[in-house]
């Protein structure tokens, strides 16, 4: 699920790019700030980076049990809520020399469009993947201090940036906990299996 919500991302951000720059070639990607290893790998530089810097569960869920009814109120089952995400991605200009300011215009733009766009859903998104049912995107605050602590845990030199709170809802998580109600089984179609 976490992979499906940055490629989305990614890929939304690359169309947006393609039709605002004359670029061919995708210019987001998912990587760390620190992935040197380019064997058989696209390179990181000149790229602009996605990626998790935090998960946590989102706080606007309330935890516990909630209550299905099925065929008016003779059948209910106790199923756990969807479990809510909220995700840190950070996205970053990975651009040095004579391109910074090729890094900059792009991130720029990038600011433009998660603000254009601050809900991914069925109805404004069609091509969500299945393992997404909504993305919202916020735009964060970091203070500087906790900013330079979050780039030295990365192991990485700062970069242009900015981090999003990205709360995602995925679909299939509610469990059923247990069943109440009758069953009332009138007529049956079952036979005994012969041996």
């Amino acid at each position: 699920m976490l992979d499906d919500c940055l490629n989305y991302l990614c890929h939304k951000m690359n169309e947006s790019i393609r039709t605002s720059f004359d670029l061919t070639e995708d210019i987001v990607v998912v990587s760390p700030p620190t992935d040197t290893d380019t064997h058989g790998m696209t390179s990181i530089e000149n790229k602009i980076l996605v990626f998790i810097s935090n998960l946590e569960k989102d706080t606007f869920s309330k935890p516990g049990p909630q209550m299905t009814a099925f065929q008016a109120g003779q059948r209910s089952a106790i199923s756990n809520k969807p479990l809510y995400l909220s995700i840190s991605v950070v996205i970053a200009a990975h651009f040095s020399g004579m391109n910074y300011t090729d890094g900059l215009k792009i991130l720029s733009h990038l600011f433009a469009f998660c603000h254009r766009n601050p809900v991914f859903n069925r109805q404004n998104a069609p091509d969500l993947p299945e393992t997404l049912e909504q993305l919202v995107l916020e735009m964060e605050t970091i203070p500087s201090g906790e900013l330079s602590h979050m780039w030295s845990m990365l192991g990485s030199r700062y970069l242009p940036s900015c981090v999003y709170k990205v709360r995602a809802v995925i679909p299939n998580s509610e469990t059923i906990l247990t069943q109440v109600g009758q069953l009332s089984l009138t007529d049956t179609n079952l036979f005994k299996k012969d041996a």
